[in-house]
C-alpha cells in the first residue's frame, strides 16, 4: 500500500473506531435518555461515513476517496494536507454510491441509511426533540445489516481476524458482552443469517448463536462475534448429544492423520470424539460408527 492511502487508511480506521465504540455505548444504556438517542444517531452516522470511505479506499484506491482537484498535487504535499486537515474527501453521497456497488443492501436497508442520514441532518441543522427509543433498535439493526458489510475486521492483526470474537476486539470486552446479549442483535443477526444465506446457517463455534453461516467466499462466518475459518480448516457433522445439523466441529486439517480428534458442538458445546471412514471417507462420531457403511 502506498504511503498516501496508509495515512488515510490510518486516521479513518482510528476516528470510526473510536465513533461506532461511542455510538453502542449510548445505544446499549439500561435506562436511555433522549440525549443516548442523539449521541447514538450522530456517532453511528458519522462512523458510517468514515467506514464507507474506508471501504472504497481498501477497493479502489486513495485517488476514489479524495477530491479530484487534489490528485496533481506531489506526494509530499497531499501527506502534509492530510495531516493537516486541510486536504478534501468526497462526500458521503458519493462514497456511499461507490460501496453500494458491491454491498448487498435491500429496501430495508436503503431506508435504515436514508432514517439514519435525515435524522443526523435535523440535529445538525435543525435540532431533534423527542427522539423515540425505538431508534436504538434501529441503530442495532443498522449495525448488523449495514456496518458488519463494511470490513471493519480490518482494524484488527490478522490473528484477531480468524479463529477469534472479532468484534469484542474491535469494541473492547465489555461493550461485546452487552451487544451479544441484547436480544434485538442477535435475533436482527439470525434473520440476516438465513436471509443471505439459508441453506447453510448452523451454530457459531465461538458464541454459540444460530449466526454461522458458509459465504461466497467459502470460509465459514459468524454474524454476530465475527468468528470466521476457511471450510478446508474446520469441519461440521451432526451432534450425536443434541441431535443439532452440521453443528459439530472439528479440526478439518489433522482428521485424516488421526484414528480420532476431539470435536465440539457449537450448540451444546459437548465434547464428542470424531473419526474419519478408511473405506469411504466420510466423517463421523467415532461412537456411532459410519452412517453410510459403519465402516
Amino acid at each position: 500500500m502506498d504511503d498516501i492511502s496508509t495515512e488515510l487508511k490510518k486516521r479513518l480506521q482510528a476516528t470510526s473506531r473510536q465513533l461506532l465504540v461511542h455510538a453502542l455505548e449510548h445505544a446499549l444504556t439500561k435506562e436511555p435518555t433522549e440525549n443516548d438517542v442523539i449521541q447514538t444517531i450522530v456517532n453511528l452516522q458519522a462512523s458510517l461515513e468514515l467506514l464507507s470511505k474506508l471501504y472504497v479506499l481498501r477497493r479502489e484506491g486513495w485517488k476514489f476517496v479524495i477530491d479530484p482537484k487534489f490528485h496533481s498535487q506531489k506526494e509530499s504535499e497531499l501527506l502534509a494536507a492530510i495531516s493537516t486537515g486541510t486536504i478534501k474527501t468526497i462526500p458521503f453521497w458519493k462514497s456511499r454510491e461507490l460501496a453500494a456497488e458491491t454491498l448487498y443492501l435491500n429496501d430495508d436497508d436503503l431506508q435504515l441509511l436514508d432514517n439514519f442520514q435525515n435524522r443526523r441532518n435535523q440535529i445538525m441543522h435543525l435540532g431533534l426533540t423527542s427522539p423515540s427509543h425505538e431508534i436504538l433498535n434501529e441503530a442495532i439493526w443498522f449495525l448488523v445489516r449495514i456496518v458488519q458489510q463494511l470490513d471493519w475486521k480490518e482494524y484488527l492483526p490478522i490473528h484477531q481476524q480468524y479463529l477469534s470474537n472479532s468484534l469484542m476486539h474491535v469494541i473492547g470486552t465489555k461493550l461485546f458482552k452487552k451487544l451479544v446479549t441484547n436480544t434485538c442483535y442477535v435475533n436482527e443477526s439470525i434473520d440476516r443469517a438465513y436471509e443471505l444465506y439459508p441453506d447453510s446457517v448452523t451454530y457459531c463455534f465461538e458464541c454459540g448463536n444460530e449466526t454461522l453461516v458458509i459465504t461466497d467466499a467459502d470460509d465459514y462466518l459468524c454474524f454476530v462475534c465475527g468468528f470466521q475459518v476457511d471450510t478446508d480448516a474446520m469441519g461440521l457433522i451432526d451432534c450425536p448429544v443434541c441431535k443439532a445439523t452440521r453443528s459439530l466441529a472439528f479440526d478439518l486439517l489433522n482428521i485424516e492423520c488421526n484414528e480420532k480428534l476431539d470435536g465440539k458442538c457449537c450448540r451444546c458445546k459437548t465434547f464428542v470424539s470424531v473419526s474419519r471412514c478408511k473405506t469411504c471417507e466420510t466423517d463421523y462420531a467415532t461412537e456411532q460408527g459410519c452412517d453410510l457403511c459403519r465402516g
